[in-house]
């Protein structure tokens, strides 16, 4: 945060009075940091005595960009109406409603992400049951996110403004965005995705993001945390995403390990789509797949471009996509024939 913790603490509580009409409410536990987040900033709370229909322990997640943050906030609160395990969104704002960023206050989730505090020497001394768990646990967990109704929020994520709804819009966004960067490499990548797109399938609502750090696990089941690049698209794109963040496996690890992790989560990538099909009934075509995780590797060096444009490398040292962008460079030369440089 650029302010201080007093002032930032002061503000919610004055947005948690407004929206709830409660003006004597206060804290139990001030907002503490939770760390783990790269775009949003996340900070745990109790209150006193919670508003009615509210519980105590909640969570207020601040974005900076308002558009991303209206398009995260619709689809949470429409999945999470629709009995999806994920925290229900108890209030939303935008830069200017008191934060000075745009923000979602909800639920604070029980449990610990899948692979919370698991080193490289830990990934392979666990190798035979992270290859049995994980894969499947988040196969599951898609199949009944994909399983949904996409109309539920496809009204909403119109309503707000969102330019990205889409893979569609999506990359349209980031051809724009790669000749702001300066990037005609990308711009030529985006170019040939747009004109040579996948073969048409039905909307599903897509995650964007469903990897092992965004599922929380307790007792009494999971929790599918983090929305922000949640779309409306087949359902291959999440498939492609969840395989691609499990094969190119975001792990700062010594050269003579790089082959071994590589081969377990190239194994839990297969594991993971074939459970996929299994719990979905649907098979996904390989050049579908393909497609979207050039799409996916894409987005991921727009974004890191984006990064080195505005002079913030510095400020995202330790993002997992740091460690994976010449693979991600190296899969869209392959896929679009562009010479697609990293760094």
């Amino acid at each position: 945060m650029t302010v201080d913790s007093d002032v930032f603490n002061d503000h919610l509580l004055t947005v948690l009075r407004s929206v709830t009409g409660a003006p004597a409410l206060a804290y139990a536990h001030a907002p503490v940091r939770l760390t783990g987040g790269f775009w949003a900033e996340l900070f745990a709370f109790s209150l006193v005595q919670s508003p009615d229909g509210w519980p105590r322990d909640l969570v207020v997640r601040v974005m900076p960009q308002a558009d991303t943050a209206r398009r995260e906030t619709a689809i949470q609160r429409a999945v999470a109406a629709a009995g999806f395990p994920t925290p229900v969104v108890r209030a939303a704002g935008g830069p200017g409603d008191g934060l000075g960023n745009a923000f979602m206050i909800m639920d604070r989730a029980p449990g610990t992400p899948l692979l919370s505090g698991l080193s490289a020497a830990a990934a392979l001394g666990r190798g035979r049951a992270l290859f049995g768990e994980i894969p499947m646990l988040l196969a599951s967990t898609m199949a009944r996110l994909h399983a949904l109704d996409p109309e539920l929020v496809r009204g909403q994520l119109i309503a707000t403004g969102a330019r990205i709804v889409s893979v569609n819009s999506m990359l349209a966004v980031i051809r724009e965005r790669s000749a702001d960067f300066g990037r005609p490499d990308l711009v030529q990548a985006a170019q040939w995705l747009i004109d040579h797109p996948a073969r048409p399938s039905p909307d599903v609502i897509c995650h964007g993001d469903l990897h092992p750090f965004n599922l929380l696990l307790d007792g009494s089941g999971v929790t599918l945390l983090d929305w922000s690049t949640a779309v409306l698209a087949s359902r291959s794109y999440d498939v492609a995403c969840t395989s691609l963040a499990l094969s190119e496996a975001a792990l700062d690890v010594p050269g003579w390990l790089r082959r071994p992790v590589r081969r377990i989560g190239r194994l839990m990538a297969g594991r993971f789509r074939r459970s996929y099909e299994r719990s979905s009934g649907v098979v996904i075509d390989q050049a579908d797949l393909a497609w979207h995780q050039a799409v996916l590797c894409l987005r991921a060096l727009v974004e890191m471009s984006g990064w080195t444009y505005a002079g913030q490398e510095g400020a995202h040292r330790g993002h997992p996509w740091l460690a994976s962008g010449s693979a991600f460079a190296a899969r869209l030369t392959a896929a679009t024939g562009v010479a697609v440089i990293w760094r």
